[in-house]
């Protein structure tokens, strides 16, 4: 997946990714260079080489209709 494709599906599903979509994202990407989680605000952060960053949340698909 290329970045622009990401930030597409972020802002399609305002920064609530399923599980599924979130595995497909680090499995396809091969320009993301870290990816975090913060216990505190439950989040998680995806940066790639070519300066794009994301902070989102997961959910599981069921949970997100």
């Amino acid at each position: 997946m290329y970045s622009w494709e990401i930030q597409q599906l972020m802002e399609l599903r305002n920064y609530l990714l399923s599980v599924e979509e979130y595995t497909n994202i680090c499995s396809n990407s091969p320009q993301i260079n870290r990816v975090s989680y913060n216990a505190f605000e439950n989040n998680f952060m995806i940066s790639t080489d070519d300066n794009y960053s994301w902070q989102f949340k997961l959910k599981k698909k069921e949970e997100l209709k």
